[in-house]
């Protein structure tokens, strides 16, 4: 017989055995491949989907046209988790300048198994002259098991209101407020070429709070309603709350029912 066909036989019970241990082997690593995509699969603090808002841009831009919109958001995110929702509801109207809308799209409310993080609306928009822009940003930050929120930070009416006219043209509050990366940049570059008084209105509702655990950026009348004779206000409010962790209600413990003796039977006495 060829050595090719040679089979040495040993002990079959040693042959048997470095199987044995394979198989153990492979379903001991079976089983850490479960865990791991088990922990994989669990969301942790902070890793959720986002979310992005983006309306009333680089819209408008014709003389004479007034815009209006506004975002509301509220944002819940459980820090333990790592699970978020948010509702988003957005209206857009558009009309003439300084005259009630006759169009408007809305009030549409969205919710999504996710956060919202970012609001870029009214940018670049009305820039025909003689327009008019109103716009507001109103969001609300619930986080379960958050750090304490600190003050929003700022950035508006900066290289705006410029171009002759009656002063003031600014009306802003804060002002100054010029914060590199601010979590609210607005009214930036806008309502310049001249016009009324006090025709740039910015705020920042007093009291604005954020949290590094879910921040929310807002961007907006940046580059707007330029050309002359126009006029804007715009406006954000931003609330987070950090909110306590509710234990879960643990039912209480009943303990079974013995039964008694039998009722109705006669006594017997020894």
């Amino acid at each position: 017989m060829s050595d090719a066909m040679s089979i040495p036989r040993g002990n079959s019970h040693g042959s048997r055995r470095p199987l044995g241990a394979l198989k153990v082997a492979i379903g001991v690593l079976a089983i850490l491949i479960a865990i791991v995509g088990v922990q994989l699969a669990q969301p942790t603090g902070g890793a959720f989907a986002a979310e992005a808002v983006a309306q009333c841009n680089d819209v408008d831009n014709s003389g004479g046209l007034g815009l209006t919109c506004d975002v509301s958001i509220t944002n819940n995110l459980d820090i333990a988790t790592g699970v978020g929702s948010s509702t988003v509801t957005i209206t857009e109207c558009h009309g003439a300048a300084n005259t009630a809308p006759s169009s408007c799209i809305g009030p549409t409310t969205t919710s999504y198994d996710s956060i919202t993080t970012s609001v870029t609306q009214c940018n670049g928009a009305v820039n025909g002259g003689g327009a008019s822009l109103i716009c507001t940003v109103h969001v609300v930050n619930n986080i379960t098991g958050g750090d304490t929120p600190t003050n929003a930070s700022v950035n508006q009416c900066v290289g705006s209101g410029g171009g002759g006219g009656t002063e003031p043209t600014l009306n802003c509050d804060p002002y100054p407020a010029s914060t590199t990366g601010a979590t609210i940049t607005q009214c930036n570059g806008s309502v310049n070429e001249g016009g009324a008084t006090l025709r740039v209105t910015c705020t920042v509702v007093p009291g604005a709070t954020e949290s590094a655990q879910l921040l929310v950026t807002v961007n907006q009348c940046n580059g707007s309603a330029n050309n002359g004779g126009s006029v804007a206000t715009c406006t954000t409010k931003m609330t987070t709350l950090a909110l306590p962790v509710v234990p879960p209600v643990v039912p209480p413990v009943v303990p079974p029912v013995v039964p008694g003796p039998p009722t109705g039977l006669p006594v017997v006495s020894g």
